[in-house]
């Protein structure tokens, strides 16, 4: 809904429109002050962002009735205040005009709109050959402007207009790349003798040690290196999403110079740092402070640009995935597969790499954590260490899982494996480990008991420890807690078993 509601005049039952009232243009042309210096009735509107420092244009179809262009330019307004990026906008502006000319060859007037008319446009929609994604784009955009009509008090037939209707998307969740690329493409940009230019190797460098965006990363600033400490070299990445209202939030990775990683990262952006130092007399005052000038020109390298790249490369160098098929691969790929790899590695939290992805939660965070079909059956089939071990100094070894028993799983498309636990069944949902037990959707594995059993027989002893001692009280409450979580997955197992033997009774 808009912020603001202000009304259109109504004219009766006529089909005439006679304008926005002066009182009300002077107000949003007002608004439209504090982003563009164009009138409210120009054809292109140049849009500056000033919190953000960006740039844009937005370009209005001058074929619109006048009813047409005034609740287009009055919602872009709305959306700039609210924050929209100026792509959003322009983007709803074309939506806009699709949905205007479908009412106009139906022969309806935006002041008798009714929900049958949004129901032919869904029909429309559901006939012609647009992606779910682009059909799903403008029923967006038709709810938006639905809730416009009525905020703006344009419909004069009393109805309530119901626009949220989304085309189911039945698709595979996003999955990283096999490994097999991962290893063949760092064999290549971790290698200093390699022909790649300076800014892309840097750019794939600091996307594989990282889970930023590309966004993020080629916004990185030009005074990132610094040394805190003796053979430390820390660089500063913003890992906030590119929005118009972008104030990155900055953070610092640090690595020991004398390592591999550490050592080779420096050099390569300390190369671009000092490439970008000698471009400043070349490019543009907005681009001064960015590290990855572009070696094509005076501009901060695209993601176009960078796509484009790795599609060649993998191209010139015969680049396959597991099946033998040639690698498809781009920039949003390397954070899937960094995803995946702090989750391989039990060592970071789902919730700690949701904060370093800068997610909107962690369940976010899970569903990136998916790798190719290959490598699910191939690496699931060895297990993570367990998180709790038996003994106080000594951790199990991994434990071993027959590779076909995943290879079986991963031909199951709805089928998800949440490791060392069980199964869940429902696709939708993204695994959230323990939490897991708790769900109808959730198989526990009977492979487990003999673990999770013994788990539990150390967490009491721990705890008897904890109470002889006068021990740390949280550490108590938290070993009670994860004992009542076992306990009943424990529960949920012994059912399982209890209902299979009934129905191998004959």
């Amino acid at each position: 809904m808009l912020s603001t509601a202000l009304p259109l005049p109504d004219n009766g039952t006529s089909r005439d429109y006679d304008g926005l009232p002066d009182k009300v243009q002077q107000d949003y042309a007002k608004l439209l002050k504090l982003y563009s210096t164009d009138d409210f009735y120009s054809p292109k509107w140049h849009i500056h962002l000033n919190m953000a420092n960006r740039t844009g244009n937005i370009l209005f179809s001058q074929s619109q009735s006048w009813l047409e262009s005034d609740v287009t330019r009055i919602t872009v307004i709305n959306m700039l205040t609210s924050g929209t990026a100026i792509a959003t906008c322009q983007r709803r502006v074309r939506d806009f005009n699709t949905i205007f000319n479908f009412f106009n060859s139906e022969n309806i007037n935006l002041h008798y709109i009714t929900q049958k008319s949004i129901d032919n446009f869904i029909n429309y929609l559901d006939s012609s050959s647009y992606d779910v994604w682009k059909q799903n784009q403008y029923m967006q955009s038709l709810q938006v402007l639905t809730e416009s009509l009525t905020a703006l008090d344009v419909i004069r037939i009393p109805s309530t207009l119901n626009a949220t209707y989304r085309f189911p998307q039945q698709r595979e969740p996003k999955r990283a790349p096999d490994t097999v690329i991962i290893n063949q493409l760092d064999s290549f940009f971790f290698d200093g003798n390699t022909d790649i230019p300076l800014d892309y190797r840097a750019i794939y460098i600091l996307l594989r040690l990282h889970t930023h965006r590309f966004s993020e990363v080629v916004a990185t600033p030009l005074d990132c290196i610094s040394y805190p400490d003796d053979n430390v070299f820390t660089i500063t990445i913003p890992n906030s999403k590119e929005t118009p209202r972008h104030i990155p939030d900055y953070q610092k990775y640090n690595f020991l110079l004398t390592g591999f990683c550490g050592g080779f990262c420096h050099d390569i952006v300390y190369k671009q740092q000092q490439y970008a130092i000698d471009m400043q007399r070349n490019i543009p005052d907005e681009i001064k402070d960015y590290l990855f000038v572009s070696h094509k020109g005076p501009h901060l390298v695209t993601m176009l640009e960078f796509n484009s790249f790795l599609a060649e490369f993998c191209a010139q160098h015969q680049i396959v995935d597991a099946a033998g098929k040639p690698a498809k691969i781009t920039s949003h790929d390397l954070r899937h597969i960094d995803v995946c790899e702090r989750f391989k590695s039990n060592i970071i939290s789902p919730e700690r790499t949701s904060v370093e992805c800068n997610h909107a939660c962690v369940e976010d965070t899970m569903g990136y954590g998916y790798y190719s079909k290959h490598d699910e059956a191939t690496h699931l089939a060895e297990i993570v260490k367990p998180i709790f071990p038996f003994d106080f100094n000594d951790a199990l070894p991994t434990r071993k899982v027959p590779p076909r028993k995943y290879e079986m799983l991963a031909a199951q498309p709805t089928t998800r494996v949440i490791p060392y636990y069980g199964l869940c069944l429902n696709r939708k949902c993204s695994p959230q480990f323990e939490k897991c037990f708790h769900c109808g959707s959730f198989i526990p594995d009977p492979q487990y008991k003999e673990y999770i059993t013994a788990n539990i027989e150390r967490l009491q002893k721990v705890n008897d420890q904890i109470l002889k001692k006068h021990g740390n009280p949280t550490v108590l409450q938290q070993n009670l807690k994860d004992i009542q979580t076992f306990s009943i997955y424990l529960e949920k197992m012994n059912a399982s078993e209890d209902n299979q033997r009934r129905s191998n009774v004959v």
